[in-house]
C-alpha cells in the first residue's frame, strides 16, 4: 500500500478508535503528507466518513463476519477500499484490491489478508447488482443508506424541507465543503490580494455574500504561503465571516464575543473596527484561548482580550456595558456536516432539547450586557429551526425591550434580512448551513 493510503488508515484509525472530530486529526497528519496527496489523502479521509454507512452496507452483503465483529485494521482497510470503488474516479480497482491486502500482510495476519481479498473480489464482481438492491431498500432505508445519515436525522429534515426536497438536502450536506478565506483589510484590499494570487497560479475568486471573502478554488497549503504570514488573511467559512458583516461594530466600542473560540468572529470584529475599542474575548475552555492570542498575534491585533468565562452564568460587572455583542452558541452543529461528517452520526434528540436551554441563558445573559440601542447577532452553525428563530422569537417573548433589526443593507439576495433574520442552507445558497439574527435593545 502507498505511503498516502497507508497514512489514510491510520488516521482513520484514530478517528473511529478516539472519536475525534476529522478535522482536528487530519489537521495534524496531513503535515506528514507530500504536498501532491494532500487533496487525496483529505478527500478519502473525509470520504470514508461522509459515507460510512454505505461502506458498512455493501461490506455487510459481501461478509459473513459483519463490521461490528471485525477487527479495526481489517475494518478501516476495507472502508477505505470500498470508498475508493464506489466513489474515486480512476480508483484503479485491482490495485486497491492488492494493496488493503498487502496491508494487512504487512501486519503479520495472513489469514485476515485472505479474508480482505475475498470479500474485496466479491465486491468487485458484484458492483452493479450490490447498487440495483440498494435501490430496492424501502425508501427511508434507502435514503438512510445512499447518503449515509441516521432515519431519525432523515425524518427531521423531512418535517423540516419536505419528502420532495430530502434528496437535495441530504446530497448538498455530503458535498465538498470550498475553502474559504477572510481577507485582512487593514493590510490588504480583496482585490489586491486576489491579483497577488492570480500571479502564483492560486485560483480563487469573490465570496457571493461576504464582502471580505474569498474562495480558494485549487487547494494550496494556506498557512505556509507569505500571505498568510504577514497576516493579509485568515481561515474562515463564508457563513461565519457574515456574523461579523452584519453586526457591523463600530470603532472605539466595546464588544464582548461570548463563545469566542477558536475566534474566527472576534478576529473579524476587530478588522472592522481597525483594531480600535476593545473586544472580550471569551470561552468555556482555557486551552482554547491560545488559538485567539496567537491569531490575534499574526493578524497585528491588539483590541481583544481573551479570557476563560462561562457564558451561561452572569457576570455582573458587565451589566449595560457593551456596545455590540457576538453570541455564536453551542449547537447541534447540522450545517456543517461537510466540513465535520461525524456530526450526523453524533446527534441525538435528546442532546438537540439540552442543548436548547443552554443557548437561550446564552442569550439571556448577553442581552443584560448590552446597552440600550446596543446590538447583538445571535448565531448558529446549524439550520435546526428550533436551535434559531424559535430561540430567538422565545427570547423577543420574554424580553420586550428588544427587537429584531432589519439588516438587509448588508447583504443581498436574502429577503428575510429585512425582517431581522437570514437562515443559510447548503442545498440553497452552497454555503455552510448557519442561522444569523441582529438583535437591537431598544
Amino acid at each position: 500500500m502507498d505511503s498516502y493510503r497507508i497514512k489514510v488508515v491510520e488516521t482513520l484509525k484514530k478517528i473511529f478508535k478516539d472519536k475525534s472530530y476529522t478535522n482536528i486529526v487530519i489537521s495534524n497528519d496531513i503535515r506528514n503528507i507530500d504536498l501532491r496527496h494532500q487533496a487525496l489523502y483529505r478527500k478519502s479521509v473525509l470520504g470514508v466518513v461522509e459515507h460510512l454507512m454505505f461502506i458498512d452496507w455493501i461490506i455487510n452483503q459481501m461478509s459473513n463476519t459483519k463490521t461490528k465483529k471485525m477487527e479495526t485494521d481489517v475494518l478501516v482497510v476495507l472502508r477505505l477500499a470500498v470508498y475508493q470503488m464506489f466513489f474515486l474516479d480512476n480508483s484503479y480497482e485491482n490495485m486497491v484490491v492488492s494493496e488493503s491486502v498487502q496491508y494487512i500482510k504487512d501486519k503479520g495476519n495472513i489469514r485476515a489478508s485472505k479474508f480482505v481479498n475475498g470479500v474485496l473480489r466479491n465486491i468487485l464482481r458484484q458492483k452493479k447488482e450490490l447498487l440495483e438492491k440498494m435501490e430496492h431498500l424501502p425508501r427511508e432505508e434507502y435514503l438512510s443508506v445512499k447518503y449515509s445519515y441516521p432515519a431519525e436525522l432523515i425524518k427531521r429534515w423531512q418535517l423540516q424541507f419536505g419528502k420532495n426536497k430530502i434528496e437535495e438536502v441530504l446530497s448538498a450536506n455530503n458535498a465538498e465543503a470550498p475553502l474559504e478565506i477572510r481577507v485582512n483589510n487593514m493590510k490588504i484590499s480583496r482585490d489586491e490580494l486576489l491579483k497577488i494570487f492570480n500571479e502564483k497560479g492560486i485560483i480563487a475568486e469573490r465570496c457571493k455574500y461576504a464582502h471580505k471573502g474569498i474562495r480558494i478554488l485549487n487547494p494550496i497549503e494556506t498557512d505556509k504561503t507569505e500571505e498568510y504570514k504577514k497576516g493579509l488573511f485568515s481561515i474562515q467559512s463564508e457563513s461565519s465571516m457574515l456574523a461579523g458583516q452584519i453586526l457591523n461594530p463600530a470603532e472605539d466600542s466595546l464588544v464582548i464575543d461570548m463563545c469566542a473560540a477558536p475566534g474566527g468572529k472576534s478576529l473579524n470584529a476587530s478588522e472592522i473596527m481597525n483594531n480600535t475599542g476593545k473586544i472580550l474575548s471569551r470561552d468555556i475552555y482555557p486551552g482554547k484561548l491560545s488559538l485567539i492570542e496567537k491569531e490575534k498575534q499574526r493578524l497585528g491585533l491588539n483590541n481583544i482580550k481573551a479570557e476563560a468565562y462561562d457564558a451561561t452564568v452572569t457576570d455582573e460587572t458587565l451589566i449595560e456595558k457593551a456596545d455590540f455583542i457576538i453570541a455564536d452558541v453551542p449547537c447541534s452543529g447540522l450545517g456543517i456536516i461537510r466540513r465535520k461528517p461525524e456530526i450526523k452520526y453524533n446527534r441525538t434528540e435528546a442532546e438537540i432539547k439540552e442543548i436548547l436551554n443552554i443557548q437561550l441563558k446564552i442569550l439571556e445573559n448577553a442581552a443584560k450586557y448590552l446597552k440600550r440601542g446596543g446590538m447583538m447577532v445571535y448565531s448558529t452553525c446549524t439550520t435546526n429551526k428550533e436551535e434559531n428563530l424559535d430561540i430567538v422569537m422565545e427570547f423577543l417573548k420574554n424580553n420586550k425591550g428588544f427587537a429584531l433589526e432589519d439588516f438587509s443593507d448588508k447583504i443581498n439576495d436574502f429577503p428575510d434580512a429585512k425582517k431581522g433574520y437570514i437562515e443559510i442552507y447548503p442545498h440553497v445558497h452552497g454555503m455552510d448551513g448557519f442561522f444569523i439574527a441582529k438583535i437591537k435593545r431598544l
